[in-house]
């Protein structure tokens, strides 16, 4: 057995959370109620927006998201080939059509130069869903523009994001539909949950109903189509806990990446920080080998002795399912990227002292397997 010295990504529970959690249980109200209500206002007062509703994960806000805005059988929905699964399939779980676009090979996010050559091939297309890849913000504005000339539904698939900065504006503050997920991995965790925060009162409310099958104010009623997607105020309350602490998690994320960046930048590539990104919150360290065989054994070597890394993402487009169900797709920067990227271990409880064994890993690599 390998001694695990760094793991991939470890979050930050403690007392704080325990008491959050106590005080639920204590009250007799588990299911969603009142912590949800009151989470859903400190998200709205951290991120700026105007309505939030909470759910039971990241991959149900996608859903609610599309839902909500009337997407539905046979639309089609452009969305990034390089981004985490549940992006794809919630396009495929209602029924639509996803239209796969390139990322750039810098920055891993859709560029809107590539938005615009994918919809003059496709344009009926409905709706258009960006990613904020590894949580920094793709180009907002632009993306905006098109989405208004083309009349395009638009959705910000910002799971790994929160508390990211545009411009100096908080992802989540803008208009359109924006997701967030709340994953153990994330900048803050309800263990599992998500939200959709949303500028549109008419959008808003329908994420409610959809939450809750579609159930409207007299019970057992339903009024829209909804699924069950509810979290508990179990879940809720570590989110308030949490939400207190995130901006102290993307302080120590932001460090950790930069020890990585100075230490490790003749060896490594990384992700391109455009002017515009403010704040990068840093859910993930991407890292970028030189080539597939550089980054396959550097993988082995980190994990040989005990530094957990991942390999983010095949890209959808050659996933077995997808590449079958959608057919052959060129998608050349997506494929380049997958075959160098490495996630380095960062989180909520990551030491700088650990963040330092992964450098000195990773030296050793360059220095006795590649010398």
């Amino acid at each position: 057995m390998i001694q695990i010295k760094v793991q991939w990504s470890v979050p930050d529970i403690g007392k704080d959370e325990e008491n959050a959690v106590s005080e639920v249980i204590k009250s007799k109200w588990l299911g969603m109620g009142p912590r949800t209500k009151e989470f859903e206002g400190n998200i709205c007062s951290f991120t700026g927006a105007k309505h939030c509703i909470v759910v039971n994960n990241g991959t149900s806000a996608l859903i609610t998201a599309l839902l909500a805005n009337n997407i539905g059988p046979g639309d089609e929905v452009l969305v990034p080939t390089y981004t985490f699964i549940a992006t794809v399939n919630s396009v495929l779980a209602i029924g639509a059509k996803p239209i796969l676009i390139d990322c750039d090979p810098r920055t891993f996010n859709i560029s809107p130069d590539t938005i615009t050559s994918v919809l003059h091939k496709h344009p009926h297309a409905k709706a258009l869903i960006f990613v904020d890849v590894a949580g920094m913000p793709a180009d907002i504005d632009a993306i905006r523009e098109i989405a208004i000339k083309h009349n395009l539904v638009l959705i910000e698939d910002a799971a790994e994001a929160f508390g990211a900065l545009y411009k100096n504006k908080m992802v989540g503050s803008f208009d359109h539909t924006t997701i967030f997920s709340f994953h153990i991995a994330k900048q803050m965790t309800m263990v599992e949950g998500g939200a959709i925060v949303a500028g549109d009162s008419e959008v808003a409310e329908r994420c409610r109903l959809i939450r809750s099958h579609g159930e409207g104010k007299e019970k057992y009623i339903h009024i829209d189509i909804g699924l069950n997607f509810r979290p508990t105020d179990i879940q809720s309350a570590i989110g308030i806990a949490q939400l207190k602490k995130v901006l102290k998690y993307i302080a120590l994320r932001e460090k950790i990446a930069k020890i990585y960046m100075a230490e490790l930048n003749n060896l490594l590539a990384f992700q391109y920080i455009p002017e515009y990104v403010t704040r990068h919150p840093w859910m993930l360290f991407m890292s970028l080998a030189k080539n597939r065989s550089e980054r396959d054994a550097l993988n082995r070597f980190l994990n040989e002795r005990g530094i957990e890394t991942r390999i983010p993402w095949p890209p959808a487009h050659i996933q077995p399912y997808h590449k079958r169900k959608l057919g052959n797709i060129s998608c050349p920067n997506a494929n380049a990227v997958y075959e160098r990227i490495l996630a380095l271990p960062i989180g909520n409880a990551i030491s700088e002292s650990q963040a330092f064994q992964v450098v000195d890993t990773v030296k050793a690599f360059y220095k006795t397997v590649l010398q």
